[in-house]
């Protein structure tokens, strides 16, 4: 079986390649190795209004709750309230929107197989062979000009053809719950500090009717998501919005971060999680994704045309993607690490000085979970008494 285009991984970002891809009159097939798109969910579906301008349905599709701001708190149980007085994200049906997405690429011409898991990969001239394990109906092998890898961290896509792994993850664990309680429904909570998730942070995600997603992230931890998970649903300054409600199911994932060194080789791409494009300072990986893919799109199409698909010609994606939100994401994961090594006296300390009416307004006015670094170069330049909190290779890529 021949084809122009195979892309493994159907969560948004793959569905995004394939639709385009296949919109362009590519033979296009999307693999999913899971019964069912989107499920298992491994995100807390917290959505910016940029991602509804790069997907071709509207947030209505999808649309839970909205949100204007956060209560950012601390061990001590001090807090930071911050609102934008405006729409600053949707928590949204997290499978409901993969579905959705795949459904576009279907509809734009791309064939679509569930329960299909790629196993083998090996070149051959001018293409790439792919094995796939269909539940119920064989093996088949399928030979892609181009092969996408939008398999998430562990893309097997990546290994096998030696493309690095992410620099870094965090590790996550947490639950879909309902009857929660005392939350503020239109406000995230964020847990921070390393009593409650070392090298990360805790968030609940405000469904409405109770609903909401409890959740947290750690890093180089002995112990494993899940127990950081339950100590953090115990503590005193998180337990009274948990206390009662009903575990509907367990959210596991990992998160990681880079920018990796290089995401094409000859015949193959990478995008999302398994090129490790999540933002490092929230860990939200979609709209980043859905950026990249659009710079894959353009460049494969070309490649495909001219039946050249040799990484000489395909690394102009990585140079593409890198330009657009690349420093970003390296300006991100600096911040990241300087925030990891602050203890939690330290983070009390940055509380206070952010606990400022002028400060917090122009944290009201500039914040953009999409694009940190251009916040944290507004306070640096407010409060130069916060670059003791930050290491100098922040305080240079912020600026520089």
């Amino acid at each position: 079986m021949r084809r122009d285009v195979l892309v493994v991984g159907g969560g948004p970002t793959g569905a995004q390649v394939a639709r385009l891809l296949a919109r362009r009159g590519f033979d296009t097939l999307l693999v999913e190795e899971h019964g069912r798109v989107g499920v298992p969910v491994q995100c807390a579906g917290l959505f910016t209004p940029a991602i509804f301008d790069l997907v071709d349905f509207p947030v209505s599709e999808v649309e839970l709750n909205t949100i204007s701001g956060a209560n950012v708190r601390v061990p001590s149980g001090r807090t930071l309230t911050l609102d934008a007085g405006r729409v600053m994200a949707y928590a949204i049906n997290r499978g409901g929107f993969d579905q959705a997405c795949v459904r576009r690429a279907e509809a734009a011409g791309a064939e679509v197989w569930t329960r299909a898991k790629a196993t083998g990969f090996a070149r051959r001239d001018g293409s790439v062979r792919v094995t796939i394990e269909r539940a119920g109906l064989g093996t088949a092998e399928v030979d892609a000009r181009l092969l996408v890898g939008a398999d998430g961290p562990a893309s097997m896509v990546a290994q096998a053809f030696g493309l690095p792994r992410a620099r870094e993850v965090v590790s996550c664990y947490g639950a879909q719950m309902r009857g929660l309680t005392g939350l503020t429904e239109d406000k995230v909570e964020m847990f921070v500090g390393n009593a409650f998730a070392p090298g990360f942070f805790g968030w609940v995600v405000p469904q409405g009717h109770g609903h909401g997603m409890v959740e947290l992230g750690v890093h180089m931890t002995p112990e494993p998501a899940k127990v950081w998970f339950e100590r953090m649903r115990s503590h005193k300054v998180v337990e009274p919005f948990v206390h009662g409600a009903e575990v509907l199911y367990d959210i596991a994932a990992v998160i990681p971060f880079g920018p990796k060194a290089r995401t094409t080789t000859d015949h193959v791409m990478l995008v999302g999680d398994a090129a490790a494009q999540a933002k490092p300072t929230s860990g939200g990986g979609v709209y980043t994704g859905l950026k990249c893919a659009a710079h894959l799109v353009e460049v494969a199409a070309e490649a495909l045309e001219a039946d050249d698909l040799r990484d000489a010609r395909l690394r102009a994606y990585h140079e593409r993607w890198g330009a657009d939100v690349g420093r970003e994401l390296r300006t991100g994961a600096r911040l990241r690490k300087a925030f990891m090594h602050l203890t939690d006296r330290e983070i009390e300390g940055l509380f206070a000085e952010l606990d400022d009416p002028e400060v917090l307004g122009l944290i009201n006015t500039l914040g953009d979970i999409d694009h940190p670094s251009k916040l944290a170069a507004s306070l640096l330049r407010k409060r130069p008494g916060l670059l003791r909190y930050t290491a100098p290779a922040v305080a240079k890529s912020l600026f520089g």
